[in-house]
């Protein structure tokens, strides 16, 4: 099956994917579900096999829609019910205890230092060690609320595709269309209003939290967990607030261990194999080589820097020739628009 799942509404959108009316738009929750997307996807697939009762297996591709909130393609062997596929989805969800961010408690100059005495963050105005990640999870109690709650959107398609027919072909071309760009440069925005809307959702993600470890929990007084020294709200290093990743860290192409049947060994020889084919060049014979660990003394030694620069010219031509042998075999003619005008 080819399933295309999706994040919930946060208001309604135009056709380009900005929103309807930008301030009633809910950036914070579409921040929090595109961080945590990846978890939530783990947890459908863990309840799949449940209710399944077998290891299904499946292949898919991490994209951004027009409105900037991912979703998820993906090829699952075997068949699934659609009415099971609805109640799967309905009880799947992924809850975030983190503790709250509601108040901003450091902003501006005034940002928690750093103590290399005691290994802490100290507030600026009176010295005071701030709550650490563990005490700031021990306070959340049994009747608190979950920080956030992930959940994919009502809406999903799901098809039956056959081996080898035509649509297989096209749900391969949806899998593999974005897997080469940045998340953002899958719909790169082209007028103002969606240039407004990817700056309000990079806005949203900056003082987000994305990890236990991330630098924002400092901004609500609460050191992340292993602090360090040099973190500073807002500079998070992490890529979920990089504006190219729109605020999913998570890895762009979803595989189980035992899609293809096929070992690590087995891949390398595929690839070997298909590299060769493409530019049209002989199967070595490994009978005609011998290695050996070359060493200072060996009259053929180059220094590191020029062994860089070696590697770095033999990159540049093989990737010169493999782009060539793809231009001479033509373009792809099959349609490969995943979300078609809609958002």
């Amino acid at each position: 099956m080819f399933i295309t799942l999706t994040c919930e509404s946060y208001g309604k959108v135009n056709n380009d994917g900005t929103p309807a009316d930008p301030a009633a738009y809910d950036y914070t929750r579409a921040a929090r579900d595109a961080i945590h997307f990846a978890a939530l996807f783990d947890r459908f697939i863990r309840n799949l096999r449940r209710v399944l009762g077998y290891e299904a297996q499946y292949f898919g591709g991490v994209e951004p829609q027009r409105r900037l909130a991912p979703h998820v393609h993906l090829a699952v062997r075997g068949s699934v019910p659609r009415p099971l596929l609805r109640q799967v989805l309905a009880a799947t969800y992924h809850q975030v205890w983190w503790p709250a961010t509601e108040d901003a408690r450091f902003e501006g100059d005034q940002l928690p230092v750093w103590d290399e005495s005691s290994g802490n963050y100290l507030d600026p105005a009176t010295g005071e060690v701030l709550q650490t990640w563990e005490d700031a999870l021990d306070v959340i109690g049994p009747h608190d609320e979950p920080r956030h709650m992930a959940r994919f959107g009502p809406k999903f398609d799901a098809q039956g595709v056959l081996a080898g027919s035509k649509d297989a072909n096209k749900c391969i071309g949806y899998l593999i269309k974005y897997l080469t760009k940045q998340v953002a440069d899958c719909h790169v925005p082209e007028t103002d209003a969606q240039r407004a809307h990817a700056d309000r959702l990079a806005e949203a993600l900056r003082y987000e939290p994305c990890s236990p470890t991330c630098a924002n929990w400092l901004r609500y007084g609460i050191q992340p967990k292993n602090p360090r020294p040099g973190l500073v709200p807002g500079g998070c290093k992490g890529k979920a607030h990089r504006p190219e990743h729109c605020g999913y860290a998570g890895r762009r192409v979803l595989v189980a261990r035992k899609w293809s049947g096929k070992t690590l060994v087995d891949h390398r020889a595929d690839r070997k194999a298909w590299l060769v084919e493409t530019l049209g060049l002989e199967v070595p014979d490994p009978a005609r080589y011998t290695w050996s660990q070359v060493t200072p003394a060996d009259p053929d030694y180059l220094p590191p820097e020029r062994r860089l620069l070696h590697v770095v010219a033999d990159r540049a031509r093989w990737k010169a020739a493999l782009t060539e042998a793809r231009r001479r075999a033509g373009p792809l003619t099959v349609e490969v628009s995943a979300t078609g005008e809609a958002a």
